[in-house]
């Protein structure tokens, strides 16, 4: 968290975002900052802990919008889709 000199506003260290109050910042920082390593690393944690259940999710298609094709999987648990899933417990084709 950087204090700005001169002004009672906070920053968040990772994204920039700036924020009236102390505590908010640190709320901001260690729950909402997607680009923070604290976010992150719960993440990876809730991830490698589900016990995946995959659906495919429908969209429709290019010049055909009554028609639907599948575009991708994710979990229904953990909302992460296949390519997270993936990446996080290294598990490639």
């Amino acid at each position: 968290m950087l204090v700005l000199k001169n002004q009672t506003i906070y920053q968040c260290e990772y994204c920039g975002k700036r924020l009236l109050s102390k505590n908010g910042a640190k709320i901001h920082e260690e729950i909402y900052c997607s680009q923070s390593p604290i976010v992150k690393q719960r993440r990876i944690d809730e991830v490698k802990a589900c016990v995946h259940k995959m659906e495919t999710q429908w969209s429709p298609m290019f010049g055909e919008s009554h028609l639907l094709e599948p575009d991708y999987d994710y979990c229904i648990k953990c909302n992460a889709p296949i390519w997270e899933i993936r990446e996080i417990e290294g598990d490639y084709f």
